[in-house]
């Protein structure tokens, strides 16, 4: 995958990755991809909010990426594996 970096806009994004599978707000995000593990997350300050666009299978298979945004620049980038998706990804390969 080509390298996204804090403080692209999404233009850039856009160029480097190409559209991406969904984009969801806080709430569609904790909705969709929160775990039992995560349920500790609360939903920032309206002012605040964030938006994520999502890429599944990237960088690979069973992987997805989430690049969060606050204010039209990249906030965090985060990979973790797609939820209900057969075997669990160990992080090798």
């Amino acid at each position: 995958m080509t390298q996204v970096e804090p403080g692209m806009t999404r233009r850039q994004v856009r160029r480097l990755l190409g559209s991406p599978t969904d984009a969801v707000d806080d709430r569609q995000y904790l909705g969709r991809y929160a775990t039992r593990s995560s349920l500790d997350l609360r939903i920032w300050r309206r002012r605040s909010r964030s938006e994520a666009w999502v890429y599944a299978d990237t960088p690979r298979a069973g992987l997805a990426t989430f690049i969060h945004f606050r204010r039209g620049r990249v906030e965090k980038v985060l990979t973790s594996p797609l939820p209900g998706r057969g075997e669990p990804v160990d992080g090798t390969g």
